[in-house]
């Protein structure tokens, strides 16, 4: 069997399972010797197909992969339309903007898009950023979108050890989600980011399934109630927009 073959079986493995995967999860599922499985995980990582979870060192899909399936599911006119909005945001406002998805356990954002402003941060992230979706404004405003039932799933054993100005349980979580709901936008204040502030919304599109955030960031000693006000009112404003030609009923539903 060739490198290619092994792959696609692979791949093919991850999208099944909907979870990440062991070197033992290969061995048991598609009959390969340990040392065939452990070496094909290697080389989709070392080619950018897959990366490695440092604490469980399970795989999942890289940011190439969560690329190309944005693309196989046409949510292309979501992304490029946040892109234009994100460009127009920095050119107005000069602050740094980013585009992000929820991953395949609904646990992590992780970063698609960034566009860099004008005012420094003292911390950036890049494509393919990880962080925990409870602690950042674009997570928790795509995890306003899912059930409640599910978020028992999801947090109600494991919850994640979070910054001190993060929701600290699943209570506090529904607390800040239902806000997110009933106000359209999320907001962050030096959590998962130290010295950094986000504001966040989400747009679905209901053809595809897709559901992406996206987000001004700024410095946090910026965070007069004024200054906020401001930058939501322009977030919002573009992601009613893209909803509403998107026919997302979070924003359609909204006068």
């Amino acid at each position: 069997m060739s490198i290619l073959d092994s792959a696609t079986d692979v791949l093919r493995l991850l999208a099944h399972s909907g979870r990440d995967l062991t070197v033992t999860d290969v061995v048991n599922h598609l009959g390969v010797p340990k040392s065939s499985a452990s070496r094909v995980l290697k080389q989709m990582m070392a080619c950018g197909l897959l990366e490695r979870d440092a604490r469980t060192l399970a795989y999942r899909p890289a940011l190439l992969i969560l690329e190309l399936s944005h693309q196989v599911r046409s949510s292309s006119s979501i992304l490029d339309r946040m892109e234009d909005a994100l460009q127009a945001l920095v050119r107005e406002t000069g602050h740094t903007a980013y585009i992000s998805v929820l991953d395949e356990t609904c646990r992590d954002v992780v970063v698609l898009r960034v566009r860099h402003g004008s005012h420094p941060l003292r911390v950036v992230t890049w494509p393919g950023h990880r962080s925990p979706a409870v602690a950042v404004s674009t997570g928790r405003t795509l995890l306003a979108r899912i059930p409640d039932d599910t978020l028992t799933r999801l947090y109600g054993e494991h919850y994640p050890v979070v910054p001190a100005r993060a929701p600290g349980d699943l209570p506090a979580l529904r607390k800040r989600l239902e806000q997110v709901r009933r106000d359209g936008w999320s907001i962050a204040m030096d959590e998962a980011l130290p010295g950094v502030g986000s504001i966040s919304c989400s747009v679905a599109d209901p053809e595809s399934g897709e559901t992406l955030a996206f987000c001004l960031s700024f410095p946090v000693p910026q965070e007069d109630q004024d200054f906020v006000d401001a930058l939501t009112q322009r977030l919002v404003g573009h992601a009613r927009a893209i909803g509403r030609a998107a026919g997302d009923e979070f924003w359609t539903a909204r006068s």
